[in-house]
């Protein structure tokens, strides 16, 4: 029995990366019920699918004597390939990679956001990647990122983010919209600028009442509940299921989104939003959307801020209808991505076993 090795930033609690594992275990299982799937987590709790094991994504050295020619690794969505927030967690990915094709595997990375990269990186990466025999980008910059680095010997599509696939957001997990259903407003942060943070969110509450504070890692939350303390704010919710994202979006209105599935979650269920963050995949997906994105850098950012909620409060059904309308096309460009990266899964699997004297010639 082939194996299939399922790779990502699992393991570590944040809600959109678990939902990534969730499809992609699920995509796997569905459609290649004849091998056996390997997630690589950091928290491996035994798991009672017969065909799907966790392992520990640290032990490389188990992870090799598993690994056999004709096995395949697979990096399942995220922005796994960047050196932004760490270097350590670049050079694991890409020894990670190297360990594969250096023990025969075909290795794909489907959904994939690449970069921000420094220099170092870009050169580093470049190299591994042109070893991968297929890759889907989940957005314009990050294929641009790829020609940049002349990874040109994978095959290469552009997509869109896996979760624009996830079924549990689709069809009957959307309501209606009605006028003055609500008037909430949910602010989706992340740690950090902390100081210009708590000075935006007294100004938004002041303007317009209590603002839901929305954490998606418990690493955020910390944050969230201080400032939540500091303005007299409700209580904030850290959100580790989907289902517990689904059941509070009805309250609000819209979304102020420091986290990319934080705001295409809140997309799919038919909420505009506003973006902030500096971050390329979100950028790209707000200019995706047709939405307001800003950044901390950005000269008179909570008057900035303050006029973008202003204009979408007085337009928010025109926002609703021209989000639910991009939503529906994103979803029909995730079908079509899907079939794509399940020929190219089907291809590598059906190939027959390779020997590893054949790869180093």
């Amino acid at each position: 029995m082939k194996k299939i090795f399922l790779f990502g930033y699992y393991g570590f609690g944040n809600l959109g990366d678990e939902l990534l594992c969730t499809y992609y275990t699920n995509l796997l299982t569905t459609y290649f019920p004849e091998t056996r799937v390997f997630i690589l987590t950091n928290n491996p709790e035994p798991r009672t699918a017969e065909k799907v094991q966790l392992i520990s994504r640290w032990n490389l050295w188990q992870l090799a004597k598993l690994m056999q020619p004709g096995d395949l690794l697979v990096g399942g969505g995220g922005s796994i390939i960047q050196d932004a927030t760490s270097k350590r967690s670049l050079f694991y990915y890409l020894a990670l990679l190297k360990l594969a094709r250096r023990q025969g595997l075909d290795i794909i990375l489907a959904g994939q956001g690449f970069g921000p990269l420094s220099p170092l990186g870009k050169k580093v990466a470049s190299s591994v990647l042109n070893q991968v025999q297929a890759i889907s980008c989940r957005d314009q910059w990050s294929l641009g990122m790829l020609v940049e680095m002349r990874v040109n010997r994978p095959k290469l599509s552009l997509g869109v983010d896996p979760l624009w696939d996830l079924s549990d957001c689709a069809g009957k997990r959307r309501w209606p919209r009605r006028p003055g259903r609500s008037s909430g407003i949910g602010f989706i942060l992340r740690k950090g600028n902390l100081q210009l943070k708590r000075s935006l969110l007294a100004n938004l509450k002041f303007r317009f009442g209590d603002v839901k504070l929305i954490t998606l890692f418990p690493e955020d939350y910390e944050i969230a509940e201080r400032l939540g303390e500091e303005l007299a704010n409700s209580p904030p919710v850290l959100i580790q299921e989907l289902d517990q994202f689904l059941a509070l979006l009805p309250k609000l209105s819209f979304v102020i989104g420091e986290k990319l599935h934080g705001l295409l979650l809140a997309a799919r269920c038919g909420l505009p939003g506003i973006g902030l963050s500096g971050d390329p995949k979100i950028i790209a997906f707000c200019q995706q959307m047709g939405w307001s994105c800003f950044t901390w850098r950005d000269l008179g950012l909570e008057k900035l801020m303050l006029m973008a909620v202003e204009e979408l409060r007085a337009n928010l059904d025109a926002a609703v209808l021209q989000t639910v309308k991009q939503v529906r096309a994103l979803e029909v460009k995730a079908k079509e991505e899907r079939e794509w990266v399940l020929q190219q899964l089907g291809k590598a699997l059906a190939e027959p076993q390779k020997s590893l004297v054949t790869l180093s010639t």
